[in-house]
């Protein structure tokens, strides 16, 4: 038997805190007044179950996971948590794909690592610079695709140049960085979608403001994007605030961005995935990545 002393401002909220932490098996030992708070002695047989929820509870703590959203995981296993609350699924290439997302999100970078892995799986993609505002992303790309025996279109280069887009095959287009609360901005993003009848994933680092985040996916996904790939998983600890777009849009979790290395540095979201990387917050694999 496990017995654990909870201490709180009234009945209400320590009767709140013991289901918490020990779930509705636990039994009420004792309750005292001290002071002007309540005390009261739980017990539990399980303490395999004491112990993962603690665990839990300390992990939605630590990543600051949003207050409603923490509420209703408390009492769940993480896994069923994770898998029951976000959609996750596969990029698909049927349609072209467009990496959008605010200015500094990674865009250029995950468009890379998409077409690379690609390439390694033995398919030639065609990589679209759409970006005239960042100097030097043409040539980067350009660059890059090279390398990778991908083919490269600018969209300011000649017509020529246009007319040598594969008629078949994946097609990534990357983006400029939008202002998600620039109305026009928008509507340039739903016009550009539209126009190219494709499909739209919203990259966003994480380690931003949780309702910074939450707003700025709303915003993203009333223009159309469909999809979300957090980036800078390498070297942030705390998700809440990718937790907080992918419930507020809603949007699928597609991949998501763990390090900086091209070939293997986007690795597919999946339940088990999301719940190993909240659970594991204070491992020394993740301090590691921190730093």
């Amino acid at each position: 038997m496990r017995v654990k002393l909870i201490r709180a401002g009234s009945m209400r909220l320590a009767l709140a805190e013991a289901h918490r932490l020990m779930g509705p098996e636990a039994l009420i030992l004792q309750s005292r007044s001290v002071d002007n708070d309540v005390e009261i002695s739980v017990a539990t047989d399980s303490e395999e179950t004491l112990d993962h929820r603690e665990q839990w509870g300390d992990a939605l703590a630590f990543h600051q996971v949003p207050t409603q959203l923490a509420e209703r995981w408390r009492n769940q296993a993480p896994d069923t948590a994770v898998a029951s609350t976000f959609r996750f699924g596969g990029v698909g290439y049927e349609r072209p794909l467009l990496l959008v997302g605010p200015p500094g999100a990674g865009k250029t970078m995950t468009t890379v690592k998409l077409a690379t892995r690609l390439v390694l799986d033995g398919i030639r993609p065609t990589v679209i610079n759409a970006d005239q505002n960042r100097a030097g992303a043409a040539a980067q790309l350009a660059a890059l695709c090279r390398i990778l025996k991908a083919e490269f279109i600018d969209t300011e280069a000649s017509d020529q140049a246009r007319r040598r887009r594969s008629k078949s095959g994946p097609t990534l287009i990357d983006l400029p960085g939008m202002d998600p609360f620039n109305d026009t901005d928008m509507a340039t993003l739903s016009q550009m979608i539209e126009q190219v009848s494709g499909v739209a994933a919203l990259v966003l680092p994480a380690g931003l403001d949780v309702q910074d985040s939450a707003d700025m996916a709303a915003r993203f996904h009333a223009a159309g994007a469909t999809m979300l790939i957090p980036t800078r998983l390498d070297l942030t600890r705390r998700l809440g605030g990718v937790l907080a777009a992918a419930e507020a849009a809603p949007l699928i979790l597609s991949h998501a961005g763990t390090s900086g290395s091209v070939t293997d540095g986007l690795e597919p979201m999946t339940p088990a995935f999301l719940t190993r990387r909240l659970l594991n917050q204070n491992s020394k694999e993740a301090i590691a990545h921190a730093a």
